[in-house]
């Protein structure tokens, strides 16, 4: 199984926002919510090495469920652009900026589009917190 690598690079009370990684490659970047103590629906997922699997569900088709989070479910890799979009999930883009006034990543259908094209259906994911500065 491939292994992939999110390593988060900035984190505040407007979201997460990181680098997904493969083979030393960028793939992507990523917005997630903040660090609100692994809450459900609410906070990004903790630093760790997880499962992701493929994912089809009535809103969300043909995305990853990212799996084992302790204490969590439904925890999908898809497309959105803020904090906003985002309930505890793992959003990808092309790149970073802003949308109504709000870091965002930018070209997010693109980016799953691409993912979808690379990615196998199974694979794991290291989630790297950012070191402390």
């Amino acid at each position: 199984m491939s292994d992939l690598f999110l390593r988060r690079t900035i984190s505040s009370d407007k979201g997460t926002f990181g680098v997904l990684t493969r083979n030393g490659k960028t793939l992507c970047v990523t917005c997630e919510d903040p660090w609100r103590d692994n809450a459900r629906g609410e906070s990004c997922i903790p630093a760790g090495r997880y499962r992701c699997v493929g994912f089809n569900g009535a809103k969300y088709k043909d995305v990853w469920e990212v799996t084992g989070v302790p204490n969590r479910t439904a925890i999908l890799i898809h497309a959105g652009n803020t904090m906003n979009d985002t309930r505890g999930c793992i959003l990808v883009g092309k790149r970073l900026g802003e949308v109504d006034g709000l870091p965002a990543v930018l070209d997010s259908r693109s980016a799953l589009d691409a993912l979808r094209l690379t990615l196998p259906r199974e694979f794991w994911l290291t989630v790297i917190d950012r070191s402390p500065e």
